[in-house]
């Protein structure tokens, strides 16, 4: 009796302590699932062109503040060429749809922000330049202000700005989303020319270097005569291998661009062959009784012909010293 007693207090006393656990546990929160419409399913929103143009001027925004520029522009291009491959798929060629395409993808990037505002020309290390190389190359760039930025061949505005001769190096950069940087390197002084009665600064190439002064650069060579300035490099390579010959030389003298004429220091003029000028030169360089003319106050020494010279005094002038004329007179 007492064991069924016992065993049933026992099962009561779990009983009870069960309840007041249930009693004290959270009651489970009651899930609610949405009402089956019945119908036909909204369509979703797509987004239109608002959206879009709202998108490309978050896209310039970024690049303006410096934001993942490269990402933005590949983003950029790459939605641009998904949109003209997806024309010509539909067209299937290269027709109209695609030029159509292109002409409304440029018109949006530039009115995201993606067209030239700012062309910039400076030397190396952002040096200045004049107005007038700076017109020169602007107008050999060929590029306008309001294009898209993206429309400009940089390779070949870089051949047309190198094409001018005295640019010895030209390099073109986009600073996106609206400037154009052109960075030139001149060629160096290499003489001085006189044409037209001026006297003006060359390169090696015989260009002229618009900007620079020829005052500034008194002691470079000094070639006159029309064609003087293009052949002076070969000629100048010629005369190194006669350097008697060449510290008496006082200008250069390019005649009918055919030949040439020295005009030394003494205010003679030592005529040179048309043909083999270096068989001329190296008389006047290894004998002495050739030597010795070049000392004397002549009016003219004719090596035109070949092995032998003919000299022209000059009159009321002492034979030694001579009147040695301004040197950029």
């Amino acid at each position: 009796m007492w064991g069924s007693v016992l065993t049933i207090s026992s099962n009561g006393w779990r009983r009870m302590l069960m309840s007041r656990a249930l009693k004290r546990a959270k009651p489970k929160a009651k899930v609610r699932t949405a009402p089956i419409r019945r119908g036909k399913t909204a369509a979703k929103r797509r987004p239109g062109p608002r959206k879009a143009t709202n998108w490309l001027h978050a896209r310039a925004r970024d690049v303006r503040r410096g934001h993942n520029v490269r990402g933005t522009v590949l983003s950029l291009l790459g939605g641009f060429f998904a949109v003209v491959l997806f024309a010509l798929w539909v067209t299937g060629g290269l027709g109209s749809a695609a030029k159509a395409t292109q002409d409304i993808m440029a018109s949006s990037l530039m009115a995201a922000g993606f067209r030239i505002e700012y062309i910039e020309v400076v030397g190396p290390e952002g040096r200045s330049l004049n107005a007038i190389d700076k017109s020169a190359v602007r107008q050999a760039l060929a590029v306008e202000e309001g294009e898209l930025v993206f429309a400009i061949n940089l390779n070949q505005a870089r051949r047309r700005i190198e094409d001018l001769g005295w640019i010895k190096e030209a390099r073109i950069m986009r600073q996106l989303p609206n400037r154009l940087t052109v960075i030139v390197i001149e060629r160096a002084p290499y003489a001085l020319w006189q044409s037209g009665g001026k006297w003006h600064v060359i390169s090696e190439n015989g260009k002229v270097l618009v900007s620079a002064d020829a005052a500034n650069y008194p002691d470079l060579p000094l070639v006159v005569g029309t064609g003087g300035a293009a052949a002076f490099k070969p000629f100048l390579a010629t005369m190194q291998a006669y350097p008697y010959v060449l510290s008496r030389v006082q200008f250069f003298v390019r005649v009918s661009d055919r030949r040439w004429n020295l005009r030394l220091q003494n205010g003679a003029d030592l005529m040179l062959p048309t043909q083999n000028p270096a068989q001329a030169l190296t008389l006047f360089e290894q004998v002495p009784e050739a030597r010795h003319l070049l000392d004397f106050a002549l009016k003219r020494i004719d090596a035109r012909l070949s092995g032998q010279i003919f000299v022209r005094p000059m009159i009321n002038q002492n034979p030694i010293t001579g009147k040695i004329p301004e040197r950029m007179s």
